[in-house]
Parts: structure tokens; sequence; C-alpha cells
């Protein structure tokens, strides 16, 4: 299977059709009010407060060690998934979303391209080459996924960042300005968050 949706439980408007789509926990919720009907139920569902029938199923305990989003992102993997969209992942309380966003990193070890999508921005993880098609006018912050990240190589942004090492102690990878539409991101040493923010 090559590309998939994994629904999480905040509130989006954005989405885009898959030819698979794996809901997780309370994400139930939102997929029905989106009129989107899931291939695959996974969580502990003490969200949703039942598990609804006739969909198939992954339940787990309530007490676990990861969440109902990493279970949907390592579920998509097993599945074969090589392309995965996360919708609801921003949002409601802060420290879920922060979590959310470690998503990405997750995705990324299990050899899935993953992107969170939210209404008006996209994030995506890289550790190597990253392409972007972008609007001029758009905004790329590069966040540092660790203690540091080294940027080799950019093109299509406003402010050079050649050879740039970005820092946890610093702010300096914000709001980059798109000014070609297409941009490309070449890290070298460590992992880091792209925010695709659009005008």
């Amino acid at each position: 299977m090559k590309k998939a949706a994994l629904i999480l439980s905040q509130p989006f408007k954005r989405y885009a059709p898959a030819p698979f789509v794996i809901v997780a926990d309370a994400g139930y919720l939102r997929a029905k009010e989106m009129g989107i009907k899931p291939d695959l139920l996974v969580g502990d569902f003490d969200s949703l407060g039942y598990r609804p029938e006739g969909v198939e199923t992954v339940t787990v305990p309530v007490e676990k060690d990861f969440s109902d989003g990493e279970l949907g992102v390592r579920t998509a993997a097993l599945r074969g998934v090589k392309e995965l969209d996360i919708y609801g992942a921003a949002g409601g309380r802060p420290d879920h979303f922060l979590f959310n966003l470690h998503l990405l990193k997750i995705a990324f070890d299990l050899g899935v391209k993953a992107v969170i999508r939210g209404d008006d921005f996209d994030v995506y993880y890289t550790e190597s080459n990253f392409f972007l098609t972008a609007s001029v006018g758009d905004y790329l912050s590069v966040v540092p996924f660790g203690e540091s990240v080294h940027i080799l190589k950019a093109t299509g942004l406003k402010y050079p960042a050649e050879g740039v090492t970005l820092t946890k102690k610093d702010t300096r990878g914000l709001s980059n300005e798109c000014t070609e539409d297409k941009v490309f991101v070449s890290v070298s040493e460590g992992g880091a968050l792209l925010v695709h923010s659009f005008k």
C-alpha cells in the first residue's frame, strides 16, 4: 500500500482523500463529521468512550507506553504504507501537539514519509534532502529536532542558510521566506522539523 491518511482527534478542515484511512480513537468523531469513511480503527478508545462496530479494529489496553497516534503510525508501517498524511494532530493540549510532532520521526525511522497537515501549514521531518513545492511568499521554518542540525545547502529561500548550524539555543531557522515555487534543503547532520506555512 503506497499512501494512507491517519486521523487524530483535533478538528481540521483541510483534507485530501486517501485510498486507505486509519483513524485513532476519538479521531473517529472527526472522520464522521467530515464524512470520511475509515478503513481501520486503532487505539484504546478511552477518549471516544466506545468501540465502533462494522470496521476493522486494532484495540490496545488503556495503560500503555505509547499514544494512539504512534499506534496509528506503526500500524500504517506494518501495512506497507510508504506515504502518510496525518490530520487532527494540531490544537488541543500543547503536550499532545508536541508529542504528535514526534510521530514524524517515528514514521521516518520506519521508512514512512509522513507529514502533519494543518489547515494552513504542513510539518515534515528530514535528516537528508528535502524538496518542497511552495508558493512564493510562503514561509519555511527549520527547527532542530535534537541538539543541532547542520544545513549543507538550501535554495529557493530569501535568507541564506547554506553551511548554517541551527541549535536549540537560537531561533535563526524561523520564518524564511520562499522566493521560488521549488524549495530545496539539504541536511547533513542531525534531524529537523520543516514547517511550511501558507501565505
